[in-house]
């Protein structure tokens, strides 16, 4: 009886690595767009909550839109991020509401420059705040 050894019945190591580095590859590049969608998003949502917050202390429409346009910008520049300036809709009445949504688009074209994701992915965020009763809002 005699033994075959690996060389005898041919070495498949070349086509497994042919096989497995492009899966290999993508199986990173999904994650590495995955965590930079996913911490881009975060980062979104926390300039929303703070232009929310800024345009609920403003006491006009105009006031409120404009501060939370600064707001959001110096929030997102402190991360690297810069966006469209955010929408701002509220009755700003005093007990009344103001929502401030963010839309940024995070490009991945570094990432996916093979083709397997899309090159940009679009993030929207909402944030509302209650304008005080006391201080905020027009007379």
């Amino acid at each position: 009886m005699s033994r075959r050894g690996r060389g005898a019945r041919g070495d498949a190591g070349p086509l497994e690595l042919v096989i497995l580095v492009p899966v290999v590859l993508l199986v990173f590049g999904l994650v590495v767009a995955f965590s930079r969608t996913t911490t881009a998003t975060q980062h979104v949502a926390h300039a929303a909550a703070v232009g929310a917050r800024a345009a609920a202390s403003a006491q006009t429409a105009g006031g409120a839109a404009a501060l939370a346009t600064d707001v959001v910008a110096d929030a997102l520049a402190q991360v690297g991020m810069s966006c469209d300036p955010p929408a701002v809709v509220g009755t700003f009445t005093p007990g009344g509401s103001v929502t401030v949504t963010v839309s940024c688009t995070v490009d991945l074209g570094d990432v996916t420059a093979f083709g397997a994701i899309p090159g940009s992915r679009t993030l929207t965020e909402s944030a509302t705040e209650v304008v005080d009763r006391v201080r905020g809002g027009a007379p």
